[in-house]
């Protein structure tokens, strides 16, 4: 039966990839990323020979998907990843997977480093229940608008957020419930990995370093804060 590997990467630490990942990325004939030279390293890294590439990205992946399928119908070994983490989270892939299904290619997950599992555990808030929402909206009122739900949900919530926006962000989370604990986990499983906790209204006047992939999780409304 015809297969698509979903393949992580890893999120800063090249040691966090698996034995298994290593050895399906040597048996893949061709492989879909984003970034073919973020990709290209990384194979350099684990010494495994180069391979095709396939670059998808969310403007081209209809067009690549038809490219894709017919490739491994046609008996190649293909292989997906994204540029940090596991594929299809906050990154194109759900198209390709959702047609490789329907024409009856078997889909392999391997498990593998996600940023926002590894912030959550990591960062002293509730983990039984969760929203991850994925990159907050660029866009002022649409922004406003998801940290405005997020605010007032029981669960924890979770957002990707960039470095360039992160004190934007958070002098909004302070006008809307200053006094509400978020954490902001900074470049995971990397030299300079940071978990920076409080309240908005503290963390507003923290001095630390703007640079990295952020995660930023807020916690929800405890049950002696909510309003009947």
């Amino acid at each position: 039966m015809s297969k698509l590997f979903i393949i992580p990467k890893d999120i800063g630490n090249i040691d966090d990839i698996s034995s298994r990942i290593k050895e399906v990325l040597k048996k893949c004939d061709f492989l879909v990323c984003e970034d073919t030279r973020v990709i290209g390293i990384f194979l350099k890294k684990l010494g495994i020979e180069k391979k095709d590439y396939i670059s998808f990205t969310e403007y081209n992946q209809k067009t690549k998907t038809s490219i894709i399928i017919n490739m491994i119908k046609n008996g190649k070994i293909g292989g997906l990843l994204s540029d940090s983490g596991t594929p299809l989270i906050s990154d194109p892939g759900f198209y390709l997977v959702r047609e490789a299904i329907n024409e009856g290619i078997e889909i392999v997950p391997l498990p593998g480093p996600v940023a926002f599992i590894t912030a959550l555990v990591g960062s002293g808030l509730p983990t039984d229940s969760f929203t991850f929402y994925g990159f907050l909206p660029k866009k002022e009122g649409r922004r406003k608008k998801v940290l405005n739900e997020a605010i007032s949900k029981r669960e924890t919530s979770i957002f990707y957020e960039s470095p360039y926006r992160i004190d934007k962000t958070i002098k909004e989370l302070n006008d809307i419930d200053p006094e509400r604990n978020i954490v902001i986990a900074r470049e995971l499983t990397k030299t300079f990995e940071e978990f920076i906790r409080g309240k908005v209204s503290d963390i507003i006047k923290k001095e630390w370093t703007k640079k990295g992939e952020m995660v930023l999780l807020i916690e929800g409304v405890r049950d002696d804060k909510r309003k009947n």
